[in-house]
């Protein structure tokens, strides 16, 4: 089976502060990841190497068979949401969730079917329609 994202034996410095030692991780295609782990413990710094926005010091990271170390981030198909300061709090949950869709200009049922899908699978509790900042959402 081929894999989503490979990473081999990354390493990512910052001066004397070592926030990656040699990861190597496997996703598979379709398979719902999540990293978990203390603050500080490199979660952000593997996202961002994934998305292109830093590189490893050390390591290949792969999508597909490709590796991608040289890519710029818009050369590669992937996108990476910042926890809360990339909402946008004019649009409801669910044109936050399909923002990227629509950028990539997929088909307005496409969008409707992976949007309605994902929140499906994370089991947001609340409609699609309702505001990301509304009291008490905690999400």
């Amino acid at each position: 089976m081929s894999h989503a994202v490979i990473i081999k034996k990354a390493v990512k410095k910052y001066g004397n502060f070592t926030a990656l030692n040699g990861v190597d991780l496997e996703i598979r295609p379709g398979e719902f990841f999540t990293l978990l782990g203390p603050s500080g413990c490199g979660k952000t710094t593997t996202l961002r190497m994934i998305a292109g926005f830093e590189s490893p010091d050390e390591g290949e990271i792969y999508l597909g068979d490709e590796a991608i170390n040289s890519l710029t981030p818009n050369k590669r198909d992937t996108a990476m949401v910042f926890q809360s300061y990339a909402l946008l709090p004019h649009y409801n949950v669910f044109d936050n969730v399909a923002y990227g869709l629509k950028i990539r200009k997929l088909p307005k049922e496409e969008i409707k079917e992976r949007v309605l899908n994902i929140l499906k699978l994370v089991a947001f509790r609340w409609t699609a329609a309702a505001s990301c900042f509304s009291p008490g959402s905690g999400h």
